[in-house]
């Protein structure tokens, strides 16, 4: 789980750089056509198109990020828990919550009780693993998009926030008949990738590692102000 902590974090400071580097090249044509305006056209440069306001606060409480895959989606069973620690590593990085369950520990739980057709709810296993606040995540898809010869990796999922200390859902607050029941959707697409890279085992497993990694980003900046421009799709494998 640290060499996946460290994973990440070298490939946030890689994002970084990345998007410092493209801001000071549209910026270099503004500093020869004027050296008194500088500072107006440098801070809209910089500061792109704003920033995106936190959807929602978690509470500074010990969570739980369980991944669902009901539906099959996932190619691998691991990549449900790859997506799940991702998650929880980013949160107590950015400091947003003070502690979180071991994902593989609360998923063995609940396969070890889930017998004979028997579906723990999500508040059961949020009391078995001890805790009162959940980041529940149901996948919806997982592929490949056909675009023109090449294809295109991307992932979707559901996301809710159930506090049991406050009564069960807490995020998002819309009416729980609507059409993604109480759900918001996150999703991710990465550039396209040429079906010649995706041959062997190993070449596959490295898309989906990479989809999987912005996905949780993506989930994670539901919880935290956040540059509103949108790298998803200029990041991943060419």
């Amino acid at each position: 789980m640290q060499s996946r902590f460290r994973v990440l974090i070298q490939q946030f400071r890689m994002s970084y750089l990345c998007s410092l580097s493209w801001c000071l090249w549209l910026l270099a044509p503004v500093l020869l056509l004027s050296a008194c305006n500088i500072l107006a056209p440098a801070s809209y440069v910089v500061g792109g198109t704003g920033m995106n306001p936190a959807e929602h606060e978690l509470d500074e409480m010990k969570t739980l990020v369980f991944v669902d895959d009901r539906k099959n989606v996932l190619p691998r069973t691991v990549l449900r828990v790859n997506l799940s620690e991702d998650i929880s590593l980013l949160l107590l990085e950015l400091d947003l919550v003070p502690g979180t369950v071991d994902p593989g520990d609360a998923m063995a739980m609940v396969r070890s009780r889930e017998r004979n057709g028997q579906i723990m709810s999500i508040e059961s296993i949020a009391r078995d693993a001890g805790v009162k606040q959940v980041l529940f995540i149901e996948m919806e898809s997982f592929g490949q998009l056909q675009r023109s010869a090449d294809l295109r990796p991307n992932a979707s999922c559901l996301v809710r926030v159930m506090h049991f200390g406050q009564g069960g859902r807490v995020y998002p607050t819309g009416d729980i008949e609507d059409p993604d029941g109480g759900t918001r959707r996150v999703s991710v697409q990465l550039r396209e990738v040429a079906p010649s890279q995706m041959r062997s085992t190993a070449d596959r497993r490295r898309i989906e590692a990479s989809v999987i990694q912005q996905l949780a980003a993506n989930v994670t900046k539901l919880f935290y102000k956040h540059d509103a421009r949108d790298l998803g799709e200029n990041l991943g494998i060419r």
